[in-house]
């Protein structure tokens, strides 16, 4: 491996094949190889790289959300124990249950297994932390919330 391109001059001066022909080959493998590169981060865009897999619960504890300077906003475990996802804090008595996401507004997700219900018989909407909820504050309220404070 490490004499790949000693390798790959080799078997283009051993096939009859013209000079331009040779160069749009080696062009094709350097831009094949750029855009195999980008591939990995395209299809893991998709993922909160936010959160750990499993979010946070009653049990680990919730986190805050990495590369987010926002102290509200922490990873919390989906609806049936799915990927975490990063959402903003909030007291327990002001946001509305659910059982799937559907059931949130489409700027929330649903999350079972949070400091609201540690047994996740009753989730709760969580707003997400991002685009403009991304600098989410914690309402002015009382009790217990989401992140277990």
């Amino acid at each position: 491996m490490a004499n790949w391109f000693e390798d790959v001059t080799k078997t283009l001066a051993d096939e009859k094949i013209t000079r331009r022909t040779a160069m749009r080959r080696v062009a094709g493998t350097v831009a094949g190889a750029a855009l195999a590169s980008t591939i990995p981060g395209v299809a893991l865009a998709k993922r909160s790289q936010a959160c750990p897999a499993g979010g946070g619960n009653c049990s680990i504890g919730f986190v805050n959300c990495k590369n987010n300077p926002n102290t509200n906003c922490f990873c919390y475990t989906g609806s049936k124990g799915k990927a975490g996802h990063c959402g903003c804090n909030g007291f327990c008595s002001q946001l509305p249950t659910c059982t799937k996401n559907s059931d949130c507004a489409k700027s929330a997700f649903c999350s079972h297994f949070n400091g609201c219900d540690c047994s996740g018989s009753t989730g709760v909407c969580i707003t997400k932390c991002a685009g403009k909820n991304k600098n989410c504050q914690l309402s002015s309220g009382h009790g217990t919330t989401a992140a277990g404070r």
